[in-house]
């Protein structure tokens, strides 16, 4: 048992005992966070919060182009940093992609993404999370302080252009509005 505190209940042992498959060592353990993570636990699964912003018809999009995959968009937004809640990763991704000072509105959907980098073996599994956002009425389009990599510009675009949104899952949300609906959750998309 070493110097983990495991937990232990002996009236509701962990489930994986009675399954037979927890490895040795790999018992649940009682860590303090203090709502922060621990330095020990390193994410495999990325969070990936994104901004789905609609003026009248148009979505606000970043312009990416990219030598294998040519131009398309994207939804701002981008990976969190550890102690940063999601609605904080989104408004800082915002201001340094596209100049923009969001306002975060809710919750709309959250999908599975499994994307391979250029010059890389494994996919990244991300989860993204689609938040309803506006921005102030004067905003215009800019390329914001810190670009993504291939990023080109900042616009809005049409739903005629939506063929060209990635992850595929954005081009399903921009068709249909991005109305919440009953289905939070989208599946999962390879990008």
């Amino acid at each position: 048992m070493g110097d983990s505190p495991i937990l232990e209940d002996r009236a509701n042992p962990p489930l994986g005992r009675f399954l037979g498959h927890v490895a040795p060592g790999m018992e649940p353990r009682a860590i303090q966070t203090q709502n922060r993570p621990c330095p020990e636990f390193r994410p495999l699964i990325r969070s990936t919060p994104r901004a789905f912003i609609l003026r009248g018809d148009s979505l606000l999009v970043q312009e990416k182009r990219h030598p294998d995959k040519g131009l398309y968009f994207t939804l701002p937004g981008g990976k969190q940093d550890p102690g940063e809640t999601l609605t904080e990763c989104l408004k800082r991704e915002c201001l340094e992609e596209v100049g923009a000072a969001v306002t975060v509105e809710g919750l709309l959907h959250v999908a599975e993404v499994y994307r391979l980098k250029t010059g890389e073996r494994e996919r990244q599994h991300q989860l993204d999370f689609v938040f309803a956002c506006s921005v102030p009425e004067d905003y215009t389009p800019v390329l914001g302080s810190h670009p993504d990599p291939h990023q080109t510009g900042t616009r809005w675009i049409l739903a005629e252009n939506a063929q060209q949104l990635r992850p595929a899952y954005v081009t399903k949300l921009f068709s249909l509005g991005c109305t919440r609906g009953l289905e939070v959750y989208l599946g999962p998309y390879n990008d």
